[in-house]
């Protein structure tokens, strides 16, 4: 009997874990996005050819980060997805 709860416990504790995963995916992309905005910023604030280039080039990265999160995203809550993709098809309709 002890063995059958045991196994009943891990299974709410993957979904916890699943949401949990899920919670810090999302956190993950705005730290991304708001990192873009900052890079972005700072790269307006300057006149400075090098430090242009440099954070140019960082915030190229970020951008290949939020792709990589939203690739995690999509795979862990497909939903998410199917509604992002409604929401792109929208775009397209205007």
């Amino acid at each position: 009997m002890r063995r059958f709860l045991s196994i009943l416990d891990n299974g709410s504790q993957n979904k916890s874990n699943n949401f949990i995963t899920i919670q810090n995916t999302r956190e993950d992309i705005i730290g991304e996005l708001e990192a873009i905005i900052q890079y972005e910023n700072h790269i307006e604030q300057t006149n400075d050819f090098k430090a242009q280039e440099t954070l140019r080039h960082i915030a190229d990265e970020e951008k290949v980060h939020v792709g990589e999160l939203f690739g995690l995203l999509f795979k862990l809550d497909p939903n998410s997805k199917v509604l992002f993709e409604k929401g792109i098809n929208e775009f397209k309709e205007i």
